[in-house]
């Protein structure tokens, strides 16, 4: 279980730092940035790297059951939408509301669904000792998560950025997209789920065809990737048509900003494979328990990258004392949940011996 935690907080430190690099391409606009990051992260690296690594890779899918890909499709592609409807909930209501409130919702989706959508032949934990301190500690890490948001929220205001404040209708309706983009956005892990756990995509491409443990999960996160691009390369290819802006990546300096963004890819794309690894290691609560680790890591990492870059700099004491209660909040429920898979780890080891001594 250890290294499934350490495989999770790995995949939190690079999805921490994988936006970085988009602070300095400055001969881009937003949509060249981003739309490039969604090309090579989800289309052009996780195409030749899985075809590349994983041997046999349609002789796996052809083990697959067409439903489990239609609904990863659909749930990826969901997934896509998510994102962009979080990028327009910023400009509404602001980067700490709108990160805390899509962080939220996400994962109060992403940990608990899993452990009611279990497959056949495996019980949920739900209603279980065991189900009642994961519940516990994903409400508790929910409760950080919205704590850090609101930290978020004072430094800004005591840094006098809310001066220029937005009416109530444009505030409710950066609300509604960022819900609406949290709850498309869950369809990545709900989509890792659906292929790893129920279709067994990686357990037939590491047992039946012997597959490394990571290149297994390429195979998984492949569909996942496709669905995703289709809808996000649709949005970017309206926005710079409308924008007029198809012709900075011709421009001077445009080589420098591509190499950017494409090590954007590389650090979010490793941060999703590695996150299959945690999810295996971590047992059959894995996209659960993985999935809570790697979003609380994720706020951690992005919070001290805020304090290097010195967006906390001239903040109001009180903001960072929350900042650090949220923090400390943030610790305390991965420990819960983390102590309620181990508990399950050791139950499904006893079972597995008594097994073996009956036969």
């Amino acid at each position: 279980m250890i290294s499934g935690i350490l495989f999770a907080l790995l995949s939190a430190v690079l999805l921490g730092v994988y936006a970085l690099p988009s602070k300095y391409t400055k001969s881009f606009a937003w949509e060249n940035t981003w739309g490039g990051f969604f090309f090579f992260g989800m289309f052009v690296i996780p195409t030749i790297i899985t075809f590349l690594l994983v041997k046999d890779l349609w002789a796996i899918y052809e083990q697959i059951p067409s439903w489990v890909f239609f609904t990863m499709f659909g749930l990826s592609f969901c997934w896509g939408i998510g994102n962009m409807l979080w990028g327009y909930s910023i400009n509404s209501i602001g980067m700490a509301l709108a990160f805390s409130l899509f962080l939220g919702v996400i994962t109060s989706i992403d940990t608990i669904l899993p452990l009611i959508l279990v497959p056949e032949g495996q019980e949920s934990v739900i209603g279980t000792e065991i189900g009642n301190i994961m519940l516990i500690g994903i409400a508790i890490i929910v409760s950080g998560i919205a704590l850090n948001g609101y930290a978020g929220i004072l430094r800004d205001k005591s840094k006098g950025k809310e001066n220029d404040k937005k009416d109530t209708k444009t505030v409710r309706q950066g609300i509604l997209f960022c819900v609406l983009g949290a709850i498309c956005a869950a369809g990545f892990n709900l989509s890792y789920h659906t292929g790893n756990n129920l279709g067994g995509i990686g357990e037939i491409a590491e047992v039946q065809f012997g597959n490394e443990p990571w290149i297994a999960r390429l195979a998984v996160l492949l569909p996942i990737f496709m669905g995703a691009t289709i809808s996000t390369m649709l949005f970017f290819s309206y926005r710079l048509t409308k924008n007029k802006t198809w012709g900075n990546y011709t421009k001077s300096g445009a080589l420098t900003a591509l190499i950017l963004v494409i090590a954007m890819a590389i650090f979010h794309d490793s941060a999703l494979v590695i996150y299959g690894l945690a999810a295996y290691h971590l047992g059959e609560l894995g996209t659960s328990v993985g999935f809570a680790i790697l979003e609380t890591g994720a706020i951690m990492v992005a919070t001290f990258n805020g304090i290097l870059t010195k967006e906390w700099k001239g903040a109001s004491k009180k903001s960072k004392t929350f900042l650090g209660i949220s923090l400390a909040i943030l610790i305390v429920g991965v420990l819960i949940i983390a102590n309620g898979n181990y508990i399950k780890m050791q139950e499904n080891n006893e079972i597995s011996v008594n097994l073996k001594i009956e036969e």
